[in-house]
């Protein structure tokens, strides 16, 4: 029984569902479609006005009928706004800066990611229809699709977020979304000490390792840090001869506005018709040619491996870019692995010398599950070959009480770091 007063659950989402109905009506009478896709300011402050109208409208109506007028009418207009111009009950996740990634499994179980730990939000869409309709609203702006012919996609949002979804007949039964974040949490080495990513004396060692040009391989696994590390490696970076080329697959570093002379180059998905893509491998390429002293590729994921492997290993020297990967042996052994791949077909053992000529670091970060950090788990030097596999040797692990500290072995790359006038105490 109701009580006297009191709108109840359902009937207060059929009637916000009627008054959606309304804005959206009046907006496909005032206003053209193509508005909506990329609303500039003052799209959006037209709609917020017809909104504020509709709602004041429907109290008014509710008020001369004797029925309860709308509650948190603000609340009210901010999700319709979320629903029109946003991702509607995503919004507030996609706003809160605190979350770093969302998972939607279905309308009824969506997940947010904070600080490393994943919780059940307290997010729900009336059906699947609406989830489907919101993630096809988002990527058809971008000119992706997403139907029985085109059942899976990832896009960039205008935020720098990206957007993963899966639709059936991929799926058993559900809209499937993962929406990961990115949140730049430092920006050079000494944020990273901050957070206690690393200690002073390994981000001594790393920045004199930058500045005296080796080449550095990042790897880790998912939510690692792996970008954060690169973008506070290459702030490192100093001097006015320095010319720096980054390549990404989706823009995050923010090397380009910290570096005099960097150049920020992106791939390109292919469009609906499925033309128009440009790989990362064809960025590398196109680099070499806009004389770079460096050159920094965000992931290396496939045959672009081998076009990294010969800007390293042709005057390059302080290159940088990062791999997925569980450890430092397991990422070199994938980065040849990567290599191979390319339609040059090269010999494993040409690909070897390549690595072991190349790379001179690899900084391994990891996931702490238990406190959500993000930690530099291991530096590990690259001497050479030992018969067909890259050697090397790990410079400093995290000791039983969990602190980064120094293996005691001297490295090679010490007497590098030495001759470009770069102290570093355990050198």
């Amino acid at each position: 029984m109701a009580i006297s007063g009191l709108v109840q659950p359902d009937a207060r989402r059929e009637r916000e569902r009627a008054l959606r109905e309304e804005v959206r009506e009046e907006l496909r009478r005032v206003m053209a479609v193509d508005a909506l896709a990329e609303p500039g300011p003052g799209e959006v402050e037209r709609v917020r006005r017809i909104v504020a109208e509709r709602i004041d409208a429907f109290n008014r109506r509710a008020l001369a009928a004797g029925e309860t007028p709308l509650a948190d009418p603000q609340g009210l207009a901010q999700r319709i706004l979320d629903d029109i111009l946003g991702l509607g009950p995503l919004q507030p996740l996609l706003d809160d800066p605190a979350v770093e990634e969302i998972i939607v499994n279905g309308p009824h179980r969506v997940f947010a990611i904070e600080g490393g730990c994943k919780r059940l939000a307290d997010v729900f869409f009336e059906d699947d229809a609406e989830l489907l309709r919101l993630v096809r609203r988002a990527v058809g702006g971008l000119g992706r699709r997403l139907d029985e012919t085109s059942p899976m996609v990832d896009a960039r949002l205008p935020d720098g977020s990206r957007l993963n979804a899966v639709i059936p007949p991929l799926t058993s039964r559900w809209t499937h979304v993962t929406i990961r974040k990115f949140l730049l949490r430092a920006r050079t080495l000494d944020d990273l000490v901050g957070l206690g990513s690393l200690t002073l004396e390994v981000a001594g060692f790393l920045e004199a390792a930058v500045q005296a040009g080796l080449n550095i391989l990042i790897s880790g696994g998912t939510g690692s840090g792996k970008t954060t590390c690169l973008n506070a490696l290459g702030a490192s970076i100093a001097g006015a001869h320095e010319r720096v080329v980054t390549i990404e697959e989706t823009a995050e570093l923010q090397l380009e506005s910290m570096l005099p002379d960097c150049v920020s180059l992106q791939a390109r998905l292919p469009n609906v018709e499925g033309v128009g893509a440009v790989s990362i491998r064809s960025l590398v390429k196109n680099a070499l040619r806009m004389r770079p002293t460096r050159i920094i590729v965000g992931e290396v994921r496939g045959s672009e491996a081998l076009d990294m492997l010969s800007a390293m290993n042709s005057g390059h020297e302080g290159s940088m870019c990062t791999i997925h990967a569980n450890g430092p042996r397991q990422a070199l052994s994938k980065l040849r692995t990567y290599a191979m791949m390319a339609e040059e077909a090269l010999p494993a053992r040409s690909v070897t010398e390549m690595i072991a000529e190349a790379i001179d670091l690899v900084v391994h970060l990891r996931l702490d599950s238990s406190s959500g950090r993000r930690l530099v788990g291991s530096l590990y030097e690259v001497t050479g070959l030992e018969e067909d596999a890259v050697a090397g040797s790990e410079l400093f692990s995290l000791a039983d009480g969990g602190r980064l500290s120094w293996t005691g072995i001297r490295p090679r790359c010490a007497a590098r770091v030495q001759a470009a006038g770069l102290p570093w105490e355990g050198a």
